[in-house]
């Protein structure tokens, strides 16, 4: 009994023992050691991407470009790049043109970053309609340009892509509206909305390089925009701002839709008030200028946004006052 007591002792002395030797190198600043990745490898260990998608995450499926080219999804136009990612279909006749505009102005602040450290890929959920010819048509209406793809393929290879990027949304009716925006290098990614402001996006977008954000640690100083919205105190500019300058202008020609400049004069104040309310009606009903707006803008197509009475009585007033919303470069005195 004696005995057992007395191993039991010389344990309890030991665990002491163990416990003090560790909280005395607890506070000399060590920490028990661990073998490193280079250790374990027995040289140096490559730098790792960080979070969860590392390479085999995205599927390397064959994908369609507007312009008729095939790619590998993964290798050919994600590995190593900094992309912004939405999903649009063609036939989409409220929120992807939108969106869709907003993100044609993001690429003009963005400039020559686009196609160069920066490539934008909007691609569509319903394949099966959406060929090459139709997402051309769809791309050359938003002016994209270099670095910007529209992109479509076989339904599993679609769905797949959308399923990794966290679009799994049942109908099309219901697809995820918001931005992807990642650095495959670093393994970065995140979410963004397109009517976030058009400056604040495209630097979001420019700061998915750790070189970019090294040159501009501070974080006041925001990418010198191509762009300069005079938001002054009349009802309705802002409105205009987000929902309709990515496709229209007032006095400085036509963009994606007609200049605006002077239409509360060319139109009657009833039709243009249903018109901005309830434009997907009025194309139903084969309103013959309705009719001829889509046939002289095709792919543009007036999106229902969803206005209320005052959001409309809002625009319209703005619209009348004929400010003049600049969408060229501020001139230098």
């Amino acid at each position: 009994m004696a005995s057992s007591n007395g191993r039991r002792i010389g344990i309890l002395v030991l665990i002491a023992l163990a416990v003090a030797i560790g909280a005395a190198s607890m506070s000399n600043g060590t920490a028990p050691a661990t073998a490193t990745s280079s250790q374990r490898t027995g040289g140096d260990a490559p730098a790792q991407k960080q979070g969860l998608w590392k390479d085999t995450y995205f599927p390397n499926a064959t994908v369609i470009s507007h312009d008729g080219r095939a790619f590998r999804f993964y290798d050919d136009l994600i590995k190593n790049k900094i992309v912004v990612v939405n999903f649009i279909y063609s036939s989409c006749s409220n929120i992807c043109p939108l969106v869709t505009a907003r993100l044609s102005q993001v690429k003009d602040v963005l400039g020559d970053h686009v196609g160069r450290d920066v490539f934008f890929y909007s691609i569509t959920i319903d394949p099966v309609l959406d060929g090459p010819d139709v997402l051309k048509t769809y791309a050359d209406t938003y002016r994209a340009g270099p670095g910007w793809m529209f992109l479509t393929g076989a339904p599993h290879d679609i769905d797949l892509i959308r399923h990794k990027l966290g679009e799994r949304s049942r109908s099309k009716a219901e697809h995820r509206n918001d931005v992807k925006i990642g650095n495959d290098r670093t393994g970065e990614w995140s979410r963004d909305s397109a009517f976030s402001d058009i400056e604040v996006l495209a630097e979001t977008i420019l700061r998915m390089d750790p070189e970019y954000r090294k040159a501009r640690r501070n974080p006041g100083t925001l990418l010198q925009a191509n762009t300069s919205y005079d938001l002054q105190s009349t009802p309705g500019a802002g409105l205009f701002a987000k929902a309709c300058s990515g496709c229209h202008t007032l006095g400085h020609g036509d963009l994606v839709g007609p200049d605006l400049q002077g239409v509360t004069e060319r139109r009657k104040p009833e039709w243009l008030r249903r018109f901005l309310m309830e434009p997907d009606k009025m194309r139903a009903e084969q309103d013959p200028l309705a009719v001829d707006l889509d046939s002289l803008y095709p792919g543009a197509r007036m999106p229902n946004l969803g206005l209320s009475n005052s959001d409309t009585e809002d625009l319209l007033v703005y619209l009348s006052a004929g400010s003049v919303f600049n969408h060229d470069p501020v001139a230098s005195d």
